[in-house]
């Protein structure tokens, strides 16, 4: 089957891939800039309906219900692959209704129709992180309009009583500290000033629990990787 990296990319903002397929995808983004790209066209088309829906608390066993229901006779995955391709395309005449229905001043007939630039992604840098020739083990993404930093962990080794910090390293300069990381899950950095006309790289020490007390890495550096810039086009 050929590769659609599109609907793939959909499948995964939408959170429709199984566990594998997840994994998988998180994988080819690390090295995929086609990919990074496509999950930030679909982030910023989806991105209204966070503004059109209210805030909703799940009840506290919805989660059992779902685990429990029973599974449907012809689940398989070309009809997920369907299911999700649907509702894709559900969201998306959503939020393409509810801004046609917005009131528009009236053109004249004979005037030509100007092409708008596309949006911006929600982020503008990436960075592979991993051991010396290892595979990758953390995903970092940076936004410099807002300076917000998400650090996904791929393939993270837990490391009982200490914690993991975060570096930044712009060209020679001493490394600065830019924060923790979780225990588990992907961590969100906010306000970051990284000037991204340096050759910057992020780096991940194991330090004491807290974080180093010296304000340097005074652990191993075990992973890192150099951030670039998407294309703009």
């Amino acid at each position: 089957m050929a590769d659609d990296i599109d609907l793939t990319a959909g499948e995964y903002v939408l959170g429709t891939l199984d566990a594998g397929e997840h994994r998988a995808f998180q994988r080819r983004l690390l090295t995929d800039p086609e990919a990074v790209a496509a999950v930030a066209a679909w982030q910023d088309r989806l991105a209204p309906l966070l503004l059109a829906v209210p805030e909703a608390t799940p009840a506290p066993d919805l989660w059992n219900r779902i685990e429990t229901a029973g599974r449907p006779a012809n689940d398989n995955g070309v009809l997920r692959r369907w299911q999700a391709a649907t509702a894709a395309a559900a969201l998306l005449a959503l939020v393409s209704t509810g801004i046609a229905l917005r009131p528009r001043p009236a053109a004249p007939q004979s005037a030509p129709q100007v092409a708008q630039q596309a949006p911006s992604p929600l982020f503008q840098s990436v960075a592979a992180l991993s051991e010396t020739g290892g595979s990758p083990a953390l995903l970092v993404t940076y936004d410099k309009a807002s300076g917000r930093m998400r650090v996904m962990p791929v393939n993270v080794s837990p490391r009982p009583g200490h914690s993991l910090e975060l570096w930044v390293i712009a060209g020679k300069a001493p490394p600065r500290s830019i924060g923790l990381m979780r225990d588990g899950g992907a961590t969100a950095l906010e306000k970051l000033a990284i000037d991204m006309a340096q050759d910057n790289t992020i780096a991940v020490s194991v330090e004491p629990e807290g974080g180093s007390p010296t304000g340097l890495p005074t652990g191993p550096v075990i992973y890192s990787g150099r951030m670039v810039e998407l294309p703009t086009s």
